[in-house]
């Protein structure tokens, strides 16, 4: 549901800056064949870009104003050291039970270092950007405990449970006893929690 609200957010984006960058004014609403025949040209495709450049930059603004009134925020500083992995920039959002709720900014490496060497009992949602784009993962503080995001296009969820998270044990799933006991501890939630919650303490 978030991925179709971003895509026709950006979409009415492209058309507004569409409409603002040549001064147009339509009397009425133009029908979808109307409009297709607008937005389908490669032309059109700048308007998208640009339109993508402006949420990103809304999503920023967004992410810093959630930033100064919700948590506080703690600068992981960079180590200097070069490499491939883990060079995003983060705002890395952390449910704790000891610790409540707070945020790391850094990069990605660093950011995850900082956590593992200073806390325990938490999760987080690591919000990683490069060169303008953004994406979000999710990790529990157990290496042994998964976080999967919705299952949107999958063919092996089905109805609601493909528009929730799973909080899941990794064991071997060939040992049918493990997989009994993991499948029974499964947590699925609609939204994810902004808190530390009792059924993570059973994990």
């Amino acid at each position: 549901m978030e991925d179709k609200k971003k895509e026709q957010e950006i979409e009415n984006l492209g058309w507004q800056l569409f409409q603002d960058k040549l001064g147009l004014k339509f009397k009425s609403s133009l029908t979808p064949e109307q409009k297709k025949k607008i937005t389908e040209v490669p032309e059109y495709q700048e308007y998208r870009d640009m339109a993508e450049k402006v949420y990103a930059e809304r999503l920023i603004k967004r992410e810093k104003a959630a930033l100064n009134k919700k948590y506080p925020v703690i600068d992981v500083p960079a180590s200097g050291k070069s490499s491939w992995m883990g060079g995003a920039f983060t705002l890395c959002f952390v449910y704790s039970k000891y610790n409540g709720n707070f945020v790391l900014r850094g990069f990605s490496r660093e950011v995850e270092e900082y956590l593992k060497k200073n806390y325990t009992h938490y999760f987080y949602n690591m919000s990683l950007w490069h060169q303008g784009a953004n994406r979000d993962i999710w990790h529990f503080w157990k290496d042994n405990i998964g976080i999967h995001t919705p299952h949107r296009k999958s063919r092996i969820f089905k109805g609601n449970d493909r528009w929730k998270f799973q909080v899941i044990p990794y064991v071997n799933w060939y040992d049918e006893e493990a997989e009994k006991i993991a499948n029974e501890k499964i947590l699925w939630f609609k939204r994810m929690p902004k808190r530390w919650i009792p059924e993570f303490d059973l994990l």
